[in-house]
């Protein structure tokens, strides 16, 4: 579980109440991840939603690097809401704490919390590939 000092501090979660913070919390685990480690792979299927909470990571589509993401921002949402494979790889740029969360958790969490449901679908319009 993360602490929930640690998230409410996160744009995705900003200006939420202490009981779904408490919530979220509870649906995320905290993971230490080495650099140059592959978090996601583009083309496999999705089982998690991150959030970086400290370091960097690349993320590459088709072998191109597309964006960067550091702390406070997410990644793994648009498989997960296209219920499809993944669009992108993910590696880590430096040493990543990051926190994740299974699907099912990642839905239950949008279904009871509107507001993150908007803010990660209009993050996933921005980010959605272009086809």
């Amino acid at each position: 579980m993360i602490d929930v000092a640690t998230i409410a501090g996160i744009p995705l979660f900003e200006g939420l109440p202490a009981d779904q913070l408490e919530r979220i919390a509870r649906r995320l685990e905290p993971i230490d991840v080495p650099a140059e480690w592959h978090l996601l792979n583009q083309g496999s299927y999705p089982d998690g939603f991150f959030v970086v909470l400290e370091g960097t990571v690349r993320i590459e589509r088709d072998g191109d690097l597309i964006a960067e993401l550091g702390p406070g921002e997410f990644f793994g949402e648009i498989a997960l809401l296209e219920d499809n494979k993944r669009t992108a790889t993910v590696a880590t740029a430096t040493r990543v704490r990051a926190a994740v969360m299974d699907s099912s958790e990642f839905f239950e969490m949008t279904a009871e919390i509107p507001l993150i449901s908007r803010r990660i679908t209009d993050a996933a319009i921005s980010r959605f590939p272009k086809r």
